[in-house]
Order: C-alpha cells, then structure tokens, then sequence
C-alpha cells in the first residue's frame, strides 16, 4: 500500500510541476503511469534539479542533464546502463510535455 501512496505522490508532484498544456495532459498521464517507481524517481529529482537551477545556466532542462547524470558528481549513476536508461526516460519526459496532442484526429476531404 505505501508503494502505491509513493507511486501517486510522485506523479501527482510531476504533474504539477510539469509543463503541461491541457492538450496533452492526458499523454503525460499515460506516459508516467507506464514508469517503474524508480524510474518516477528519477523524474522527479530531475524535475526538482530543474526548479533549483533556474539560471542563465540552465535556462532549458536539456542544459542540466550532462551535469544531473555525471557519474562524477553523483554515485547513483556509476552504472552506465543504468545511467542512459534513465537518461532516455528524461528525455522522453521532457518530449512528451512539449508535444501538444492534437484535439480533433478527424481528417476532412477536399
């Protein structure tokens, strides 16, 4: 029971500090309802790193990855499949909050 309280919080707390647009909430959704607890983890330490590190520095999260998986600054990403894992799940969490889903599929003859 408290996996499943960890595994809302955090994707509550993602997807309130996402940028998210109402068209593409639902994306969003499945897409963090697909991810392992340790994979929302990470999202969210990122997610947090982000917020953080608003700068100049840092003005697009893609600016913070090389610094947030180098296994120099953090033990956590010494294993490195472990480390591009994570990192293609960052990347595609950053991609998905920009692809606006389109409302209507419908396709109209000419």
């Amino acid at each position: 029971m408290a996996a499943v309280a960890s595994r809302s919080s955090l994707m509550g707390a993602l997807i309130r500090t996402a940028n998210v647009h109402s068209s593409n909430i639902n994306a969003i959704v499945d897409f963090l309802s697909g991810l392992s607890s340790g994979e929302l983890e990470c999202l969210a330490e990122f997610q947090g790193a982000c917020l953080l590190e608003v700068d100049e520095k840092f003005s697009h999260p893609y600016r913070l990855l090389p610094e947030f998986f180098d296994p120099a600054i953090s033990e956590r990403w010494r294993n490195c499949e472990d480390r591009a894992h994570k990192t293609f799940i960052v990347l595609s969490w950053l991609e998905i909050q920009q692809i606006p889903q389109p409302r209507n599929c419908s396709i109209h003859a000419v």
